[in-house]
């Protein structure tokens, strides 16, 4: 777990191409449909799409686990004010990646039953 920890904590670089080629794709599927180009093109960019915001979502697996372990260093902090807000700042991101986790597990398929609006609210909040 450890290392898969460190290999996400260096991977922004990664995600951020991969956020621009996914954007990209976006941007080239309505160029495409508005000017009325071949539905198989325009299929096949949306399902690139979608799997490079999947590849985005497993880069972040180990983001919970990551801030988890922020949260645990800040408890040692001796300014009470710093060490509640830090520790709950750590938790709340814990939080976050771990719902978002979860609604990519069930946008793989790993969850094929999982209520996908619900948890996009939970992750959302």
């Amino acid at each position: 777990m450890e290392a898969w920890v460190r290999f996400s904590a260096q991977s922004q670089a990664r995600e951020r191409l991969l956020r621009a080629a996914q954007y990209a794709c976006v941007l080239a599927g309505a160029a495409l449909s508005r000017s009325g180009g071949s539905s198989g093109t325009l299929s096949r960019l949306q399902q690139l799409e979608a799997h490079l915001s999947l590849g985005r979502k497993l880069l972040r697996l180990g983001g919970s686990a990551e801030a988890l372990g922020g949260a645990q260093r800040s408890l040692h902090l001796p300014d009470p004010v710093l060490r509640f807000c830090l520790t709950l700042s750590h938790l709340n991101r814990a939080l976050f990646l771990a719902c978002d986790n979860v609604l990519w597990a069930g946008k793989s398929g790993v969850l094929p039953g999982l209520a996908m609006e619900k948890w996009s609210q939970r992750s959302f909040r």
